[in-house]
């Protein structure tokens, strides 16, 4: 298709427009993204970044495109609401995908089980968990930060890797190994020597220094641990009684 100027014009005005629009939808999602689905530090190693990435992909690139490239003042008026309708209806469909799977995968609890530090998103607990408010219980943060305790009999080990199997629930999302705020502080406490021989192996003791002396903190004050997420790795910093402070990384 040649451009003349006119037309052209024509193009890139519709286009302002759409993405005017496009982006005052994107500052909202990239509000609820960043400050309630993936909070920091979530935002940057479990999914946050890319989840804006998806939805940028559809909501700034994908509409704008499509009517620069089909929108035509020298169409019929039917035409032309045919064209917008179709833009909107391709739009609001990859959108709406895009927003789907962002929101599914987010962390809806960081949990400590064994030797490691996991976020769990809602298909994980395989219809088990009836109300994301359930989760509460365990911790006022969010999302929750919570510890499951492994059983240490055979019995209860068999009966996990059962739950696992059968139910396809890993151990970390399996709700009868969670265990009450008080009892994070203590398994926290009990695994600092482990974590620190992990931070001096990741070769991270230096920012652990270097976050105690920009917040006034000295070892003996604060617990940490290490948060694998799916993109990166950061350390959670927390008080003696097991309320998460900050992190560093």
């Amino acid at each position: 298709m040649k451009f003349t100027r006119p037309l052209l014009i024509t193009k890139l005005k519709a286009t302002s427009v759409h993405l005017c629009l496009s982006l005052a939808v994107f500052v909202y999602l990239v509000y609820q993204i960043y400050y309630n689905w993936y909070p920091q530090p979530y935002f940057e190693v479990d999914g946050g970044w890319q989840g804006i990435r998806l939805v940028a992909a559809v909501d700034l690139v994908l509409g704008p495109l499509i009517t620069f490239l089909i929108f035509d003042l020298r169409k019929s008026r039917r035409e032309i609401l045919f064209d917008l309708l179709t833009i909107a209806v391709i739009q609001i469909s990859a959108l709406s995908y895009g927003v789907y799977a962002t929101y599914t995968q987010r962390p809806v609890a960081i949990v400590l089980i064994d030797e490691f530090v996991f976020s769990a998103i809602p298909e994980q607990y395989g219809g088990k968990l009836k109300s994301l408010e359930d989760l509460r219980q365990y911790s006022d943060e969010h999302p929750p930060i919570i510890f499951a305790e492994m059983p240490t009999t055979e019995e209860g080990i068999a009966e996990v890797n059962r739950f696992k199997l059968e139910e396809r629930v890993l151990e970390h999302a399996q709700l009868d190994l969670y265990r009450p705020k008080a009892k994070l502080a203590q398994a926290l406490r009990e695994r600092q020597l482990l974590f620190g021989d992990r931070l001096d192996y990741y070769g991270e003791r230096d920012d652990y220094r270097a976050w105690l002396q920009q917040n006034g903190k000295s070892e003996d004050e604060v617990l940490i641990a290490p948060f694998g997420g799916r993109y990166g790795r950061v350390w959670l910093v927390f008080d003696v009684a097991g309320n998460y402070l900050s992190y560093f990384d």
